[in-house]
C-alpha cells in the first residue's frame, strides 16, 4: 500500500501491566524504549523507574526526548555495575521505597549474570530472582515492566519464558514497526511525506510531542506537534 493511501498514525503499544521483552533493531537502538518510558509518564501520575546494565539510560538523551523538562523530576535511573549490584536494586523494586510508579524499565537485564565472575549455575539463579523480583514489582504496582536483552543465548530463555509480552521494533520504510510473535500487537509510528522516514532523535521528539498532547500533558512548544500531523 502507498504512503499516498495511508491515514497519518503516531502510535506506541499499548502495555498491560506485567513483563514485557522488547527486542529492538540496532539501528533505532534504545530510544524506542526510552520513548515508551516517556509516554508511561505521560500517561499516568507515577514516577518511572529505569534500572540500567546496558550503559544506555543516557540523561542526556531522555532531556532532549522529553516535550517538557518537568517530566525528567519523575524518572530515577540506577546502575547496577555487578551481577549483585544488579539483583538488590531490583529486589528494592516491590519495596516500600517505590510508591505507585508508571513503569518499570530494565534495559540489558541479562548483562551482568553473563559477564559475572560466579559460576554459570549461580549467576542464572542471581537472574531468575531478578526476574521474580520484576514480577512481583509489576504485580505489587499493578505496572507495566519493561526489559532488554543484550544478546540471545542461554541466558535468553530466562527470560523469554518470564515475559508476559514479547514486542520486536523493528524499522521499516514508514518508520518504526512495533509487533509481537502473533502478530497481535502492530503500532505503526510514522510520516506521510514521500513515504520514508528516519528514526532519528528529532523523529522521536515529535512523536512524543503529539503523544504528550494526547494524554492532555504539557510541551514546550505546539510547533513541534503540528509538524506530525
Amino acid at each position: 500500500m502507498s504512503a499516498s493511501r495511508r491515514q497519518p498514525r503516531v502510535e506506541l503499544p499499548e502495555l498491560d501491566s506485567g513483563l514485557t521483552l522488547i527486542d529492538v533493531d540496532v539501528d533505532p537502538g534504545v530510544t524506542p524504549v526510552q520513548s515508551l518510558l516517556l509516554d508511561r509518564v505521560f500517561a499516568g501520575t507515577g514516577d518511572a523507574y529505569w534500572v540500567d546494565a546496558a550503559g544506555t539510560a543516557q540523561t542526556t538523551r531522555l532531556r532532549e526526548l522529553a516535550p517538557d523538562q518537568r517530566y525528567l523530576d519523575r524518572i530515577h535511573v540506577a546502575r547496577g555495575f555487578t551481577a549483585y549490584q544488579q539483583t538488590s536494586l531490583l529486589d528494592r523494586l516491590a519495596g516500600e521505597q517505590v510508591t505507585s510508579p508508571s513503569v518499570v524499565v530494565v534495559t540489558g537485564i541479562d548483562r551482568l549474570y553473563r559477564d559475572s565472575d560466579s559460576s554459570t549455575k549461580h549467576a542464572k539463579q542471581l537472574l531468575v530472582r531478578s526476574i521474580a523480583a520484576l514480577a512481583r514489582a509489576a504485580r505489587v504496582h499493578d505496572v507495566p515492566v519493561i526489559v532488554t536483552r543484550s544478546r540471545e543465548d542461554d541466558f535468553r530463555k530466562l527470560v523469554v519464558n518470564a515475559a508476559k509480552t514479547h514486542l520486536y521494533c523493528q524499522k521499516t520504510q514508514f518508520g518504526p514497526r512495533f509487533t509481537d510473535a502473533a502478530g497481535d500487537v502492530d503500532a505503526l509510528v510514522y510520516n506521510l511525506g514521500d513515504g520514508w522516514v528516519q528514526t532519528t532523535l528529532a523523529y522521536w521528539q515529535e512523536v512524543l510531542a503529539h503523544r504528550a498532547q494526547r494524554y492532555d500533558s504539557p510541551v514546550v512548544s505546539e510547533e513541534a506537534v503540528s509538524r506530525v500531523i
